[in-house]
């Protein structure tokens, strides 16, 4: 009997933290879409400046120009690329994600340069944009691989200059025969 007194009092607690966590429900329940209609009648004016271009001759002679280079380079980026990706069985690992790296940013360079002739054609002001997009994220990419490339040359010529004494010791060596 003593365990069934005992059983009794833990249902009866567990019925009314139910109670209570239900009545903490409704009160996030209420205060929920008073949130979202204060946010609701707030709305945010969202004003976007349009780029409106015009071109003379010079402006869209340099504009073609800048579409030939950037579908010429693309074109031997990608080439390149997949070279690259060629020679993971030679080279290994590292020249397969150089080769990739190297198609992304060329397939931006000719996507850059599709929206530019359609830009140049139709006076597109959607277009001109994404073909600025692309090239800021080609010269972003390539940007990063030349810092990742010059701490990579400074961290060689440091080992160099930390490892010149083995080398040194080991040209000078007595037993080097320097005769032909």
């Amino acid at each position: 009997m003593a365990i069934a007194k005992s059983q009794k009092p833990k249902k009866t607690a567990v019925k009314k933290s139910k109670a209570k966590t239900s009545v903490k429900k409704t009160n996030i329940k209420k205060s929920i879409p008073t949130k979202t209609l204060s946010r609701k009648r707030s709305s945010r004016k969202v004003t976007t400046q349009q780029f409106i271009f015009t071109l003379d001759n010079e402006g869209k002679s340099t504009i073609d120009k800048l579409k030939r280079w950037t579908k010429f380079v693309g074109i031997m980026n990608i080439i390149s690329g997949i070279l690259y990706c060629l020679t993971i069985f030679i080279l290994s690992i590292p020249t397969v994600i150089m080769g990739i790296t190297t198609i992304f940013m060329g397939t931006k360079l000719t996507i850059a340069s599709n929206h530019l002739e359609y830009a140049l054609n139709n006076s597109d002001n959607k277009s001109f944009q994404i073909a600025i997009d692309q090239l800021q994220k080609y010269f972003l990419i390539n940007g990063g691989l030349l810092i990742v490339s010059l701490i990579f040359v400074a961290f060689l010529l440091l080992m160099f200059s930390l490892f010149a004494s083995v080398f040194i010791e080991f040209w000078n060596s007595s037993n080097f025969n320097y005769s032909i």
